[in-house]
């Protein structure tokens, strides 16, 4: 255990990890301190939320997806050096719904990180990843040429119910958003049905999964400085979230 830091809780290898990218060691002593923020939050959607938007600020700045993984591979290297309880549910958290090529090293990081100080996770921290999709639509709105497909979330003790909204425009993704208010949502679809303004069509989760795949699959050839701030924010989340469909 080290005794530089009371914060560092946990049995860390002596040295300094190896990185492919040392120049960033600031950036990655920043995303270290933020995991304080990732233990105050109150659920698992909410955590799932956070992890997506810290490393969509790390995919807007990288290069290329090359660019991308040698930082997430430092990113564990360093969180695992740093021991302290934000780094471990920070690792844990990309374990269950990190970057897929990731998630091994995250969680055999995670995994040595353990010692008698070892603070109780949070109560979230199993749920995570373990959201399954429960509905979807999509809503037409004639005067755009646009169409939004909404899908709905729930996890396994039926509560945490939410939504991933992905408005589709020649095919691909330009816009995401994470519903967490779908009773709200709902009674914002019902006023704009009787008022007219738009389509709404039940679409099976199939159909819905085929589509979005479709249209995630043609993102990949989109440039990577083409994608604005927030939608880098969401895309790991709605990663998951398709992943999830069948």
């Amino acid at each position: 255990m080290s005794t530089d830091d009371p914060g560092n809780l946990f049995r860390v290898v002596p040295g300094p990890p190896r990185l492919a990218l040392p120049g960033l060691v600031p950036v990655y002593d920043l995303y270290v301190r933020a995991g304080a923020e990732l233990l105050t939050q109150p659920d698992a959607l909410s955590a799932e939320l956070w992890l997506s938007a810290q490393l969509g600020e790390l995919g807007s700045a990288a290069p290329d997806q090359a660019g991308l993984d040698k930082a997430l591979g430092d990113l564990v290297k360093v969180l695992r050096r740093a021991g302290t309880p934000g780094a471990h549910a920070f690792l844990a958290a990309m374990a269950a719904v990190g970057p897929e090529d990731h998630r091994a090293a995250a969680a055999k990081a995670a995994s040595d990180l353990r010692g008698p100080l070892l603070p109780e996770p949070p109560a979230w921290l199993g749920e995570l990843g373990a959201a399954f999709a429960v509905d979807a639509c999509s809503i037409q709105d004639g005067t755009l040429d646009r169409t939004q497909y909404l899908v709905e979330y729930r996890y396994p003790d039926g509560g945490g119910h939410h939504g991933l909204s992905v408005t589709l425009s020649a095919g691909l993704p330009v816009q995401l958003v994470a519903v967490g208010d779908m009773l709200g949502m709902r009674s914002e679809l019902r006023r704009v049905l009787e008022e007219g303004e738009v389509v709404v069509a039940a679409l099976p989760l199939g159909l819905a999964s085929e589509t979005l795949h479709r249209a995630f699959s043609e993102l990949a050839e989109v440039p990577r400085a083409e994608l604005t701030s927030p939608f880098h924010a969401l895309l790991l989340f709605a990663r998951h979230r398709l992943s999830l469909l069948p």
